[in-house]
């Protein structure tokens, strides 16, 4: 994990803030050079070292395999990318199947303008450094939406956020409210820089990665319904305590 993290970082880092050229994919989402060479090069060094694991990725599709599978989003937060904004990432995720489908088992969330990435199994979570430092993360401890910092990647009254009324009710409640967001709001989660982090509408490339790195470091996720956040791609995610009146409050104005 940490070699496919430097490999997206060798990628992407020459091209941030170098007015790299944009293109548009089918789905209307923006796409650049830094979001094809990453997941390219991270392609290869995974069929390098491991040809038998299947791979999914957002820019190149699946390729099959046994038992393991690779999950990757090279840059999570294009167009915080493209607009010289320092909270894009890298998410990747390694799956296994053991019997049931497969299910993340590591994942990674990783900051290539900071220097830093977040390495997170069901039992732990770690953040580590450029300069060589690691230590736990963990959420913070937060009893009440009044005290919370809630993060969402775009304000809830946009097309691309879809949020509704839930957020906004909880908008008006939380201590503060920023869109500061993609795979930016779920670091600060994990860390213990935020409470709630929401996003209505993902795919599973954008989940697959978070759900261990927040579940290692105490915290809890759902999709938008309260299911599961791989089998119906959205998540709310909090601290923990949070959570059962975060969805409450969701499904009342849904």
């Amino acid at each position: 994990m940490h070699t496919l993290i430097g490999t997206a970082f060798a990628v992407i880092r020459p091209l941030f803030l170098s007015s790299v050229a944009v293109s548009t994919k089918a789905d209307a989402t923006p796409v650049t050079a830094a979001d094809r060479g990453a997941e390219a090069a991270m392609r290869r060094e995974i069929e390098r070292r491991y040809p038998e694991h299947g791979i999914v990725g957002e820019e190149y599709g699946e390729k099959a395999g046994r038992r393991y599978r690779w999950i990757l989003d090279p840059v999570d937060g294009t167009r915080a990318f493209i607009t010289h904004c320092f909270l894009f990432g890298t998410l990747i995720a390694l799956e296994r199947d053991d019997g049931d489908g497969f299910a993340p088992i590591l994942g990674a969330i990783a900051h290539h303008a900071a220097g830093v990435a977040l390495l997170g199994h069901r039992g732990a979570t770690r953040l580590y450094a450029a300069d060589g430092s690691e230590r736990a993360a963990r959420v913070r401890a937060c009893a009440s939406i009044e005290q919370a910092t809630v993060l969402a990647t775009t304000h809830w009254e946009t097309g691309e956020q879809r949020g509704g009324g839930g957020i906004a009710a909880l908008i008006r409640q939380a201590r503060l409210y920023r869109t500061w967001g993609d795979c930016f709001g779920y670091f600060a989660l994990a860390t213990g820089g935020a409470d709630v982090m929401l996003d209505p509408a993902l795919a599973y490339w954008d989940v697959a990665a978070i759900v261990p790195v927040v579940e290692g470091a105490g915290g809890r996720v759902s999709s938008w319904s309260g299911g599961s956040p791989l089998a119906e791609p959205s998540l709310i995610a909090t601290a923990g305590p949070l959570h059962d009146e975060v969805l409450r409050q969701i499904r009342a104005a849904a």
